[in-house]
C-alpha cells in the first residue's frame, strides 16, 4: 500500500512560474529531428534545470539526430551510445568526474525502446547501486526512429508497423509497462511528466537533480510523425492525454507515490478526445473505446483508494 497525496493541482516546488525558467537555451534551433518533434522539447527543457556544465549520454533513437558531430546543435557535452547501454555509460562518466574532482551533472536521454525494453537491464543496474544522475525517458510510445515498432510503452489497440490491424488483432493487444513504477521500486525518485505540463517536469528534474542516486522521469512526448497528426498539434494531444486520466503525473518518493494532478472524480475528459486526434487509434470501435476508458476509470478508482499498482486492464 502506497501513500497518495491529497494534491489537487501541480506540485509547487522550484519553477513555479515561467519566469523562474532561465532564458538560454542549450540546443541550438534548426535541428534535423521531424517538425514538432517532442523528445527534442523535453531535452531542451531538461537543460534549462540541469545547466551547462552537464553531460549528455544519448542511446541510440531518434535524438542521435542531434549528434551528428560537427553540425550538433548541442551547447554541452554529449556521449552517443548503443541503445542499449547508456545508463552504464552515465556510471563511468559518474565515477570518472568523482576522481577528477569535477563538479558537473550527468544526464542520460533515452526513448522508451532504450529504457523500457533493450536499455532496462543497465538502467535497472544503475539504479540498484544508486549511482547519482538523472535519466529522462522520452517516451513516445514506440521504437520510432526505426519506422514505429513496437514497444512496451506502446498503448492498448494503438497501431504500429509490427501491431498492425488485421482480421485477428486490432493494433497492440497489450497493456503499456508501467515503467516509473518499477523504477520507483528500485527505492529511487521516480516521477511521471508531459512536455504539455513544463513547469510541473522541470521541477521533477530538478528534484531528480538533487536526489542522491539516480533520478528517473518518464516523459510522455507527441511524435507527429508516427502517432499520425499535425506537428502544430502535438502540445495539445499530449496535455490530452493527462487531462483524460490516461497518462497519470505522479511522483515516488521512498516508497511512497503521490498523484500530482488530480481534478476529482467524473472530471477527467473522455479518453475519445485523445484518441480521435491521432491516426494510431482510427481504427477504434466504440466498444474498443468504452473498453479503455472503463480501465482508465478502474485505474482511477484504485489510485484514489490509496492502491500503488493499476490494473492490468490497460
Amino acid at each position: 500500500m502506497m501513500h497518495m497525496g491529497g494534491c489537487t493541482g501541480l506540485s509547487k516546488r522550484k519553477f513555479n512560474t515561467f519566469k523562474d525558467v532561465p532564458n538560454k537555451n542549450l540546443i541550438e534551433g534548426g535541428t534535423p529531428t521531424c517538425p514538432g518533434c517532442g523528445g527534442e522539447l523535453g531535452l531542451k527543457l531538461a537543460l534549462k534545470v540541469m545547466g551547462k556544465d552537464t553531460v549528455v549520454v544519448n542511446a541510440s533513437g531518434c535524438m542521435t539526430l542531434l549528434t551528428n558531430w560537427p553540425t550538433t546543435p548541442m551547447k554541452v557535452s554529449l556521449i552517443h551510445n548503443a541503445i542499449e547501454n547508456a545508463s552504464s555509460t552515465a556510471t563511468g562518466i559518474v565515477h570518472a568526474l568523482k576522481a577528477l574532482n569535477r563538479k558537473m551533472n550527468v544526464l542520460c536521454y533515452g526513448g522508451d525502446g532504450a529504457t523500457y525494453d533493450i536499455g532496462f537491464q543497465s538502467l535497472s543496474g544503475a539504479a540498484a547501486r544508486g549511482d547519482d544522475f538523472v535519466y529522462v525517458c522520452y517516451n513516445n510510445s514506440c521504437y520510432g526512429n526505426t519506422g514505429n515498432q513496437w514497444s512496451t510503452a506502446t498503448p492498448l489497440y494503438a497501431r504500429t508497423t509490427t501491431t498492425p490491424i488485421g482480421k485477428k488483432h486490432r493494433g497492440n493487444p497489450l497493456s503499456r509497462k508501467d515503467m516509473a513504477k518499477i523504477m520507483g521500486a528500485h527505492g529511487v525518485y521516480s516521477a511521471t511528466a508531459c512536455t504539455a505540463f513544463p513547469l510541473d517536469y522541470m521541477r521533477k528534474v530538478e528534484k531528480a537533480k538533487k536526489f542522491k542516486g539516480l533520478g528517473f522521469i518518464d516523459l510522455l512526448v507527441n511524435c507527429p510523425t508516427n502517432w499520425g497528426f499535425e506537428a502544430r498539434n502535438g502540445i495539445e494531444i499530449v496535455k490530452k492525454a493527462v487531462l483524460t486520466g490516461i497518462w497519470p503525473l505522479y511522483e515516488v518518493e521512498g516508497g511512497r507515490l503521490k498523484i500530482n494532478y488530480d481534478p476529482g472524480p467524473g472530471k477527467f475528459l473522455p479518453v475519445e478526445e485523445f484518441l480521435k486526434s491521432q491516426d494510431r487509434f482510427k481504427h477504434l470501435t466504440k466498444k474498443e473505446i468504452k473498453e479503455i476508458q472503463k480501465a482508465v476509470d478502474k485505474e482511477w478508482e484504485l489510485y484514489r483508494a490509496g492502491q500503488y499498482w493499476k490494473t492490468d486492464e490497460y
